[in-house]
């Protein structure tokens, strides 16, 4: 297992490089010192950086808001404009997005970020990806109706271009591209994201239901995906968790044979949550630090839930305590896997501030957050992520 170290914080680099953004406050209005948390921020690089220039000014703001790392998309996701897995850096693999054939996205940030001390990870999206369907239409991933009926996934917003995470060529071409970026840029660690399912149903291949009936004896067109917590479901459910997890440790073996100190990180849903087929325990020995992306509000929950005896990262805690079937034994002590709760940076104050106090008091081990946004980063969005500091 790899160790993950981050650097001296982009909180002390900013009050070293701008020092009129010191606090000012009195003695007499001193309280006992809180250790601020660490702060992270993850960017979709196509709606950020455009040029150099948005570079420049990305970063300063970055160091003038105490951030310390930033985790970058490499290629496209889907969230910003419906087109997904083009390349945001110079790749002999896949095709640079538009407006980045001429713009070395990740080099530019990766040279300015890290002459602040930043940090740079990059975020390779896994299997929401046009460009690899537009190479090979056969990998786009199926899904079965009420009726038997097969087609293409789309999504929940019928406009999302998934393929199959469990064809072995769509494996290669995914770990080709981690092993890419991994060789020639200098990041500093490696976040894989999209590695869960919004819906049971997923994949229908051909390629997918033969070998999992090999494994299980039926083929799983035979699923009566209306009822949950069936034996059948389960069964399915998983088998593709431990292909998932197979997979990521296909990854980070990957990534030790050319970096062998470089950390592997991976975004995480809720394990409280039922058919995303992933399964923390299961790839936890393969990953340096995890990323659970603590979206209550989508979920419906009140902020608390982010750190409660009931919340998403007292659930990631236990993940990783559990020790899985057949586990090599070892009188080593392990690296702890760091947690970094993934928030959105909308929050208002009182739910920050009440998240803040309780991850003191009841998840002590976390000290870093990450800040995610979907589309661009605003001067108010960095403003609140410096305030926050101060929490």
């Amino acid at each position: 297992m790899k160790k993950l170290t981050y650097s001296l914080s982009a909180a002390l680099l900013a009050l070293t490089i701008i020092p009129w953004q010191a606090s000012t406050a009195s003695a007499e209005e001193a309280v006992a010192p809180v250790t601020p948390f660490t702060t992270e921020i993850t960017v979709q690089t196509e709606a950020n950086f455009t040029n150099a220039a948005t570079v420049d000014t990305f970063i300063k703001q970055a160091v003038r808001n105490h951030v310390s790392v930033i985790n970058m998309t490499v290629k496209q996701d889907s969230d910003v404009n419906g087109s997904s897995g083009y390349a945001f850096y110079n790749s002999e693999l896949v095709k640079e997005a538009t407006g980045f054939t001429e713009f070395d996205a990740l080099a530019d940030v990766i040279e300015e970020a890290h002459q602040y001390g930043i940090k740079v990870n990059a975020v390779v999206p896994q299997f929401q990806d046009k460009a690899a369907i537009d190479k090979n239409s056969s990998w786009q991933m199926r899904t079965i109706n009420d009726k038997g009926r097969f087609s293409a996934y789309t999504g929940n917003n019928g406009s999302t271009y998934y393929v199959n995470p469990f064809e072995p060529d769509v494996q290669t071409y995914e770990r080709s591209i981690i092993k890419e970026v991994v060789t020639n840029y200098n990041v500093d660690g490696v976040v894989l994201s999209g590695l869960d399912f919004d819906t049971d149903r997923v994949d229908m291949n051909n390629s997918t239901r033969n070998a999992f009936q090999s494994d299980n004896g039926f083929d799983p067109d035979t699923i009566d995906f209306t009822k949950s917590n069936s034996n059948k479901l389960n069964t399915w459910n998983t088998w593709k968790a431990e292909q998932l997890a197979a997979y990521v440790q296909n990854v980070n073996e990957d990534i030790a044979t050319i970096k062998p100190d470089l950390a592997l990180g991976v975004f995480t849903v809720s394990p409280t949550l039922t058919g995303t087929s992933q399964d923390i325990s299961l790839f936890k020995d393969s990953v340096d630090f995890i990323l659970p992306i603590a979206d209550f509000q989508t979920l419906g929950y009140s902020a608390d839930w982010v750190y409660s005896n009931n919340g998403i990262l007292k659930a990631t805690e236990a993940k990783l305590a559990t020790t899985t079937p057949n586990a090599k034994t070892t009188t080593e002590e392990k690296t702890a896997i760091t947690v970094i709760p993934s928030l959105n940076i909308e929050l208002n104050t009182a739910d920050v501030q009440n998240i803040y106090n309780g991850m003191r008091t009841n998840t002590p081990t976390v000290t870093s957050v990450n800040y995610a946004v979907k589309g661009q980063w605003t001067d108010a969005m960095f403003s609140n992520v410096g305030v926050r500091n101060t929490y």
